[in-house]
């Protein structure tokens, strides 16, 4: 018997919100990390060591995955249908381990998970968190398809009233759901502080910027990142994530770029730690997606933890009552170029802009004190 299990239906290896979250977890209870290795190339032993990111740190986490191929990182409706095929495999593979590991709580990430785990609270009469990091309605279906965004957005709102808790990214997201129980829980993609004091070894002119996340072709806006820094001169892209093989193309053409670089897939310290060296993030994001108006992306908090100045298309007002970054229009090359160059040749605006992030990050929206509010729910549910 284990206090917590956690189900993400992907590797987890490679997922920040559930390594931080096992940290948290771990240093109270004793947990069960249930994923999906869909790709079958991830080290489940490099991954447990990653856990392990403080001296005289003892696990009482358990991580096992299902390693059986199937499609990831699906952004659109249509590429994810396949997966029905798979989900029902992937469903009775988790409720075979809740009733072997009977864990008092499961904590289920987003709609893909959350059918064995609410059968498990039936039958067992546990407790169940249902953490919604995608409206799977929103992010996946355009809202043309009504009927198929209604069939979605009910299975949300059925499961979401029935769980002991929900949890979301923010208050924006909250709202949506009309159905609630009684007790919700806002906990922000805030990082792990991953500060370091950045002494930059090589030219200081010339200004780094990184880009962590998805090598996805128009939903990321990569092409206009790059169309906006391709002919500049003392700048420098960096980038560092996961591409799907029918973006290979979009990425060779980008590494064509003189001053672009690319860093592969890292682990989520490594990521962090590749930003906090750069003087800029960027984050953008399609605005044509209901969900990316609404939710509080990662990067937001990294760039604020990392004390940089972030240039995004999302959460305008976070980064205008914070102070540490720049909004501008997705598809507007020449705006994103023009806060590219700002911040290039106004070195005290980029160290303000950072100093207000991550003062903004210590007093408000650090991983500590999301860890607090995460444990004293989980507290309580023990009780």
């Amino acid at each position: 018997m284990v206090d917590i299990a956690i189900i993400r239906s992907n590797s987890i290896i490679y997922d920040t919100p559930i390594v931080k979250i096992l940290r948290s977890f771990n240093k109270r209870y004793s947990v069960l990390a249930l994923g999906w290795d869909r790709t079958g190339i991830y080290n489940l032993d490099k991954f447990q060591k990653e856990l392990k990111w403080k001296p005289g740190y003892v696990s009482r986490t358990e991580v096992r995955m299902l390693r059986v191929r199937a499609p990831f990182n699906q952004n659109s409706l249509i590429s994810y249908l396949p997966m029905v095929i798979y989900f029902p495999l992937f469903w009775i593979w988790v409720f075979i381990h809740l009733c072997k590991f009977k864990p008092k709580i499961v904590h289920a990430f987003d709609l893909d998970t959350i059918l064995p785990c609410y059968l498990y609270k039936i039958l067992f009469r546990k407790k169940l968190i249902f953490d919604v990091r995608d409206r799977y309605a929103m992010s996946l279906i355009p809202t043309k398809f009504k009927t198929l965004y209604s069939v979605v957005n009910g299975f949300e709102e059925f499961f979401s009233s029935r769980a002991d808790v929900l949890i979301n990214v923010s208050k924006e997201v909250l709202y949506t759901f009309r159905k609630r129980p009684n007790q919700c829980l806002i906990i922000m993609n805030c990082p792990e502080d991953y500060y370091i004091d950045k002494q930059k070894s090589k030219d200081d002119n010339v200004l780094t910027i990184v880009y962590t996340g998805a090598i996805w072709e128009k939903v990321r806006g990569l092409e206009n990142i790059v169309a906006a820094i391709k002919d500049l001169t003392n700048v420098e892209l960096v980038l560092a994530g996961w591409y799907r093989d029918k973006d290979k193309p979009l990425l060779d053409q980008i590494l064509r770029i003189h001053n672009v670089k690319f860093e592969g897939l890292l682990q989520p310290k490594d990521a962090l730690v590749l930003e906090a060296s750069a003087d800029v993030m960027i984050a953008l994001y399609e605005p044509e997606l209901l969900w990316n108006n609404i939710t509080l992306p990662n990067k937001l908090f990294e760039a604020m933890m990392c004390g940089i100045p972030l240039i995004t298309n999302v959460a305008s007002k976070v980064v205008n009552e914070v102070g540490f970054g720049i909004v501008v229009n997705f598809d507007d090359v020449q705006e994103i170029r023009r806060a590219i160059l700002t911040l290039r040749d106004h070195v005290g605006l980029r160290q303000k802009l950072g100093s207000n992030g991550r003062k903004a990050y210590l007093e408000k929206y650090s991983w500590a004190k999301m860890e607090e509010e995460l444990l004293r729910v989980y507290d309580s549910l023990q009780q």
